[in-house]
């Protein structure tokens, strides 16, 4: 019996510490596994990061169009996190909220302390600091160890004034708004074949203002209105003296996500389609290309340096927004923009609008203090000839099988049919 009782003990004890074993080997993969999840987390590729400081450029905007009522916005930071968080997923990029706010609080204080140092007198850029002086700044906590110039461009320019050179990288661009996506963005070269260069008569030194005309907008489709806009608007410039030396059409991206909205790829065929045997008005795809969503200033800023690096001289090609009383109307709704856009909008560009209902859009200028006190930079002009022609009802007229011939270009129409657009509009 002691000799079965020693046996049974021995076989207990052995079964004993196989349990412990097999638990601390399960404890240790456990650790393993949770190591390589935090390896991860603190493992950021460079798109990653882009996608991230793109993604909360719109929760920053959000709150600045809050103003004081931002706290209201979001409920909690829980909520702030998980719609960064989506607008990621969106991108493709897959990353948990808690990896999401870690990560921007690590690169917020890089960009800060990078900042800090900028602005001292007798500081190097950054960019230009010797690795040992790097490294022993880092260690104080006093820099971070690495910081590509592009992003910090890209967050400077949502999160700090960039008014003073010595805040920004060296070889940056002058401007807030960079001409270059940013981002993980995609480059689209400026179509620039109907760009026309002003020449002044043989024997006279005369030299007209030379501006270009830019118009924003879903496109969906293109109509005869639309294109009628440029045609109008250069009549009268070039009545009041100024050289017209093209127009571009920048259709929106699909992030506007407006119901029976077309897919950009289509859109932009289309435009260039409506504008093929026109002299003067081309189709800039660069913003319905883009990753996300581009500001309206973005693309005239984008299209300014284009236009001026192409055509040198001592006096800028001016760039400006053509529009419709419509726009005028959105531009004074409170809150619809951020004011830092709208100004630079109207100061840094002008805007021409083409309008059916002049009294009334006078009016609206009269009566809207932000308007008004830029009224100088607003060019209005009058439409003579009535024309209601208009996507949305071209769209619904498609859907019901109706013609649409003489409201668009036959092209436009051939291509609607041939991809079976709109037929749910």
């Amino acid at each position: 019996m002691e000799v079965e009782g020693v046996e049974v003990a021995a076989a207990a004890q052995v079964e004993v510490g196989k349990r412990g074993w097999e638990g601390r080997a399960s404890a240790d993969w456990a650790d393993e596994a949770k190591s390589s999840k935090k390896r991860r987390a603190d493992n950021w590729q460079d798109t990653e990061v882009d996608g991230l400081v793109a993604a909360y450029r719109q929760i920053h905007v959000k709150l600045a169009v809050a103003g004081k009522r931002g706290k209201t916005v979001f409920g909690s930071a829980y909520e702030k996190w998980n719609e960064t968080q989506q607008l990621l997923n969106r991108m493709g990029i897959e990353r948990q909220a808690k990896e999401i706010e870690r990560k921007w609080s690590n690169l917020y204080t890089g960009f800060k302390q990078i900042l800090e140092w900028n602005k001292r007198l007798g500081n190097r850029s950054y960019w230009e600091v010797d690795e040992q002086t790097k490294k022993e700044k880092t260690k104080a906590k006093e820099l971070p160890s690495t910081f590509r110039m592009e992003l910090f461009d890209a967050m400077i320019e949502f999160l700090g004034d960039d008014s003073d050179p010595k805040l920004r990288p060296r070889d940056s661009p002058s401007s807030a708004l960079p001409a270059s996506p940013l981002y993980g963005g995609v480059d689209v070269p400026l179509p620039m074949d109907k760009l026309a260069s002003h020449v002044p008569p043989f024997g006279t030194q005369e030299r007209r203002p030379q501006l270009v005309l830019v118009a924003t907008g879903n496109f969906n489709p293109p109509t005869y209105l639309h294109l009628r806009l440029f045609e109008i608007a250069r009549d009268w410039l070039t009545c009041e003296g100024f050289d017209v030396l093209g127009g571009y059409m920048s259709p929106f991206h699909d992030a506007h996500n407006k119901k029976g909205l077309a897919p950009a790829e289509h859109r932009i065929k289309l435009c260039q389609l409506a504008t093929s045997d026109s002299q003067f008005v081309m189709v800039d795809p660069w913003e319905a290309k883009q990753l996300m969503s581009q500001k309206i200033v973005q693309v005239l800023s984008r299209i300014d340096t284009a236009v001026n690096g192409k055509i040198p001289g001592e006096e800028r090609v001016k760039v400006m927004l053509l529009c419709g009383s419509d726009v005028l109307q959105w531009l004074s709704t409170p809150g619809a923009w951020v004011p830092q856009q709208t100004e630079s909008i109207c100061e840094d560009y002008g805007i021409i609008c083409v309008t059916r209902d002049g009294s009334n859009t006078r009016k609206l200028i009269f009566e809207n203090d932000f308007l008004y006190e830029h009224r100088r930079n607003i060019l209005l002009v009058d439409e003579w000839i009535q024309n209601d022609i208009s996507s949305t009802k071209i769209r619904h007229m498609v859907a019901q099988g109706l013609s649409v011939k003489y409201l668009t270009p036959d092209v436009v129409v051939k291509y609607i049919g041939l991809n079976h657009l709109y037929g749910h509009a």
